[in-house]
């Protein structure tokens, strides 16, 4: 691959690397580079620039944004150390929005009105599961998040000077936590919904005539994610101490099944303090589903799992997802997702007065600051019943 310098001024030289021609335009085409410094320190860099190219770890600064991103999904380091789950988001994302938008444009030509008429325009789009209603703008913010580390990559190979992601501006998520109320009109894209304390109690009491209903009452009561859930060993529980360990986590993805892997974050592995009732509900699980493992005999495939299908199989993460919003409906609350039940878990908690570092320890948040961003809407309420304990105890 021919390269050459060209002397621009006193120690400053422009590297020009020659590409061949593009077949489509048979125009040429060139990586160009500024160096200050020395000759011969231009010279290591202008071998340096060849061999990182040769290798596909330095691209071509007249690429289009398109082709940039399809590169960087498939060789950045970072993207391949992601879940497969994340890996697919960001693959649907790249491929499905932003290329059809923005690929054909120049990435060196990319600005922030770019951005800013992308995000515009992706606030009407329908959402990629196939669900209905609009995009929320927490996956807006997740979209831009996309781009940003693409772009940071870019930076750092010197293919654009700066990241233009910093200079567009995105609308805050505004979260509202909201108890159903029929005489309520709710606006389903916006408003983060829990159930109250009764309307839990009347959930798991009609559950019982259901095969979930253990599943639902650690659900409330420990706030685990869905996949920690269905990634659940009977190894994992600590009846004597009454403890469950979060040690693991059930993904899916069309291309790879389903899989276990290690869970969310670091934070996300954890012990959680559980009651007596949850214990005494488990047990009673573990007796039923003894029962049928007996029935099928060598038929039954033990993966030592507490939720499982019955023949011992993980159960597929959909499946849950699916049958509860058509369960509360059924039973007269409103179709919420199965999310709502660890929503539910921390709402309860902040109301019983609990620490709010506590509660971001049950539900395995990276941070506190994480906790106090999405339950921030309970706690104006909580900080006037501890003004009011406060006079109590000093009266």
């Amino acid at each position: 691959m021919p390269g050459h310098l060209e002397k621009r001024g006193k120690n400053t030289w422009k590297i020009v690397i020659e590409l061949g021609r593009d077949p489509e335009t048979k125009k040429r085409k060139r990586l160009v580079r500024t160096f200050k410094g020395p000759k011969r320190e231009a010279e290591i860099e202008l071998a340096k620039l060849i061999s990182e190219y040769e290798k596909g770890l330095l691209l071509d600064t007249k690429i289009t944004f398109g082709e940039y991103l399809k590169k960087w999904l498939e060789d950045y380091p970072k993207v391949k150390r992601l879940s497969p789950t994340t890996v697919r988001r960001y693959s649907q994302i790249i491929n499905l929005r932003v290329i059809p938008k923005l690929g054909a444009i120049p990435l060196e030509k990319l600005r922030p009105i770019h951005l800013q008429t992308f995000y515009k325009e992706l606030m009407d789009c329908s959402r990629l599961d196939g669900k209905k209603g609009s995009l929320s703008q927490a996956s807006l913010i997740y979209h831009h998040r996309v781009i940003h580390k693409a772009l940071d990559t870019a930076v750092k190979q010197q293919l654009i000077p700066y990241n233009i992601a910093d200079s567009v501006e995105l609308p805050k998520i505004q979260k509202e936590f909201i108890t159903y109320n029929p005489d309520d009109e709710i606006d389903n894209t916006q408003a983060v919904k829990v159930l109250d304390e009764q309307q839990v109690n009347y959930m798991l009491e009609k559950a019982r005539e259901t095969p979930y209903y253990a599943l639902l009452f650690l659900a409330v009561r420990t706030g685990m994610r869905r996949g920690e859930l269905l990634a659940l060993r009977w190894k994992d529980i600590d009846e004597k101490n009454k403890i469950i360990k979060v040690r693991q986590t059930l993904g899916y993805t069309p291309e790879r099944g389903i899989f276990f892997k290690a869970p969310k974050t670091k934070k996300s592995v954890r012990n959680i303090d559980v009651s007596d009732d949850v214990i005494k509900v488990l047990k009673n699980h573990r007796r039923q589903q003894h029962e049928k493992k007996l029935l099928l005999g060598p038929n039954y495939n033990d993966y030592n799992l507490v939720f499982c299908q019955d023949n011992g199989l993980p159960m597929h993460p959909d499946t849950i997802s699916s049958w509860f919003p058509e369960f509360l409906e059924r039973i007269g609350l409103p179709r919420l997702n199965f999310h709502c039940l660890r929503h539910t878990h921390a709402s309860l908690l902040l109301k019983a007065g609990v620490d709010v570092k506590i509660i971001s320890e049950r539900l395995g948040h990276s941070s506190v600051r994480i906790t106090y961003d999405i339950y921030s809407h309970l706690m104006p309420g909580m900080q006037r019943t501890a003004a009011e304990k406060l006079e109590q105890l000093l009266s």
